[in-house]
């Protein structure tokens, strides 16, 4: 702690035992001890104060650029969305309506000389079932997003598909030991 050598400690022993006395001086000993002991644990917390509230300040920083690249995430992913959904609610009469052709599918011809075993007979054909071809004006919407739970909402947890930006996080209270 201080550039004292053993020479300088022996002198400074000396001088104290023959100002404080041999019956006061192991009591004096023991005090200044036990003040330095004192002195070294306070500056020890405090080191730990400080590496403490370091640390909090970087995570706190960590959280923010993890914010606003989740932000920035949920925006690149919603954008294109909301694009799409606009130009489709914009233009509906532009869509083209599917095109449903009802044609039998004719198998091509095999130049093979033996039969295929996986081959479909005309009776199997027959009770193939025909699949209705679907109404050109009917265009089903998109099916809707199922619902999350709002109890089941954790504050920590970096939410991608919440619609708005989040707000700036409390600041949590200071740990007091």
């Amino acid at each position: 702690m201080f550039d004292i050598s053993l020479g300088e400690m022996a002198v400074i022993g000396a001088v104290a035992l023959v100002v404080i006395g041999p019956e006061r001086l192991p009591k004096v000993a023991r005090t200044l001890g036990l003040l330095v002991g004192r002195a070294q644990r306070f500056a020890n917390s405090v080191k730990a104060d400080l590496d403490r509230e370091i640390a909090q300040t970087e995570l706190a920083k960590l959280e923010a650029e993890m914010r606003a690249q989740g932000a920035e995430l949920r925006n690149t992913i919603h954008q294109p969305l909301a694009d799409a959904k606009a130009a489709l609610l914009a233009a509906p009469s532009e869509t083209p309506a599917p095109v449903v052709m009802n044609t039998p599918v004719e198998p091509p011809a095999t130049t093979q000389s033996e039969p295929d075993p996986f081959a479909l007979t005309t009776a199997d054909q027959a009770l193939r079932p025909v699949a209705e071809p679907a109404p050109v004006s009917a265009v089903s919407a998109p099916a809707p997003a199922p619902q999350i739970h709002a109890g089941a909402h954790d504050e920590r947890q970096l939410d991608l598909f919440e619609p708005s930006v989040p707000s700036a996080a409390p600041t949590p209270a200071r740990d007091r030991r």
